[in-house]
């Protein structure tokens, strides 16, 4: 049982074993009916026999005091009962079944052992997140699901889908067509790394139709996952822009972004490549609010990202319709501006019962609504968080030196994940019922095949799911170590390429700062290469 991930909050080994087979009698509640469905498919690997049996050695109940996403298991005796207030929570109890059967030696091919234990578990956080970026590279349906089955194992219950962004637009618009026709396209892209001006040399194009987006989200629920799109406004939008440049303060030519960061436009010379959506423009929110449409229409999580981050404003200062608008609503600056723009957006999303999700720079505007969630990723502490919290705002951590999964292993090793608190240095005891939960982030703008997606990811993803499910107090790094080189067992069966310890846990601080160098000046795969070198020597 050392192999489990995320931790129970309460674990109680009695000793030996229980055994269940294809003719094991389920007795359930009727509430709980799917549950105990799925709990016979996944481990007994079984469609239900016995329906509701009185005299059955597996029962399914209902028990209204355990939490929301929390689950009771008692294995003893020949008996198994599970405990939950909801579906989920027995979604959650067959994920730690799924994995002790699978850490217990098995005998007989038509039974299965279950060790005796009583497991009391429920998370610590409700929102536990991993957000995945296909702006930069379109993935496709069979490696999102492969993504959402992984999730679901390490009990994460939310995809923050990253969809667009100036290197790509990834979602089909009926309104707007011409946001996958030219924005889905880009004519080439960066490789090498952030200060590396190399090209790949090839063109790069993909999206998702509504139909692929309503199968996705339908399977994610399946898991218990929620999909929250992020729609990237009103920076980071030149895919966008690239097909209704009216959508700018000028109305100038613009290209599908090709690149990753300044250099290579800086070097050619173009001025006019980091661009925002004009906020002073009635037809900008127009079009905004029609995208919205469609996509509230596809995924029916209470939440929409709009991203908020990084917007340059300078063409704003100059454009004679966000003085106006500015001048209209008695705006004092170009940051309060993009106030009135998220509120807009904020409000609009409201009448469709969603809640706005902006980046912690967005929370720099003065008048923003507190209903607005922040997601504090930014590696310097941001007062503006404070105030929002104090305010009654509500955010999702989400800390670049330790839930940035794209950054290489040499500069963010495998502990900054695990020893990672959010209370105290980030957010104030006092507030700490402000957070929502922890987000890991996987951008990739330096990963385009799964190969590399995997190996960023985990150990990572395991590191973030017991971070967000069980309070500090109840961790150790060197016990989850010990847990994690045997749940790796788990992702050697599934295929899965994790990093291997020499890669997640460098050592040698100047050999660190030697492969941190190569990342950033020339090299984004070295780590993958190493970590492939390492699995041969197995």
């Amino acid at each position: 049982m050392t192999g489990l991930i995320p931790k129970p909050l309460k674990m109680t080994e009695k000793g030996g074993y229980s055994e269940f087979g294809k003719n094991s009698k389920i007795y359930w509640d009727e509430a709980l009916r799917k549950g105990a469905d799925f709990l016979a498919r996944e481990i007994l690997g079984a469609e239900i026999i016995d329906f509701s049996s009185e005299d059955a050695n597996i029962r399914v109940v209902t028990d209204k005091t355990v939490a929301q996403e929390g689950y009771a298991v008692e294995c003893a005796d020949g008996k198994l009962i599970v405990k939950a207030s909801s579906f989920t929570g027995v979604f959650y109890a067959v994920q730690t079944l799924r994995q002790l059967v699978f850490f217990t030696p098995q005998t007989k091919a038509d039974r299965i052992r279950i060790p005796n234990v009583k497991i009391e578990d429920r998370p610590r956080f409700a929102h536990r997140g991993l957000l995945f970026d296909e702006a930069r590279y379109f993935f496709g349906k069979q490696n999102i699901k492969r993504i959402l089955d992984l999730m679901a194992m390490y009990k994460l219950n939310v995809l923050h889908w990253h969809l667009t962004d100036d290197t790509g637009w990834r979602v089909e618009i009926k309104k707007y067509p011409l946001l996958t026709e030219i924005g889905s396209k880009r004519k080439d892209s960066s490789v090498g790394g952030w200060r590396n001006g190399k090209l790949m040399g090839k063109h790069h194009e993909g999206f998702y139709t509504q139909e692929d987006i309503r199968e996705i989200v339908a399977y994610a629920q399946e898991r218990g996952i929620m999909i929250i799109p992020e729609i990237d406004m009103p920076a980071h939008f030149a895919a966008a822009m690239a097909g209704y440049n009216y959508l700018g303060c000028r109305e100038i030519p613009c290209e599908v972004h090709w690149f990753f960061g300044g250099n290579i436009p800086i070097d050619m010379g173009w001025k006019d490549w980091n661009r925002s959506a004009c906020p002073g423009k009635e037809t900008t929110y127009e079009f905004i609010f029609g995208v919205i449409d469609e996509i509230v229409e596809l995924f029916p999580a209470p939440y929409f990202h709009i991203g908020g981050d990084e917007a340059p404003k300078d063409e704003w200062k100059k454009c004679p319709e966000c003085q106006k608008k500015m001048k209209e609503n008695n705006l004092k600056d170009v940051e309060d501006l993009q106030g009135y723009f998220n509120n807009r957006i904020a409000e609009y999303l409201e009448s469709k019962n969603k809640r706005l999700i902006v980046w912690n720079e967005a929370l720099s505007a003065g008048n923003l609504s507190k209903n607005v969630v922040g997601q504090y990723w930014t590696p310097t502490y941001d007062k503006n968080v404070k105030k929002h919290t104090k305010n009654g705002g509500q955010v999702i951590i989400s800390k670049h030196q330790a839930f940035y999964f794209d950054m290489g292993y040499n500069q963010y090793p495998l502990k900054n994940t695990y020893k990672f608190e959010p209370v105290g240095k980030m957010i104030d005891k006092k507030q700490e019922d402000s957070i929502l939960g922890l987000e890991g982030a996987l951008w990739t703008e330096w990963i385009s095949d799964m190969e590399k997606a995997e190996m960023q990811l985990f150990p990572r993803l395991q590191a973030l799911a017991e971070v967000a499910w069980i309070p500090k107090g109840k961790r150790s790094f060197t016990d989850f170590l010990e847990r994690l080189h045997r749940n790796n067992e788990i992702l050697d069966t599934l295929k899965v390429n994790y990093a291997e310890d020499s890669v997640s846990m460098p050592k040698g601080l100047l050999k660190r700062k030697k492969e941190l160098k190569l990342w950033y000046d020339a090299d984004q795969h070295r780590e993958v290469r190493l970590n492939r070198e390492e699995k041969g020597k197995k």
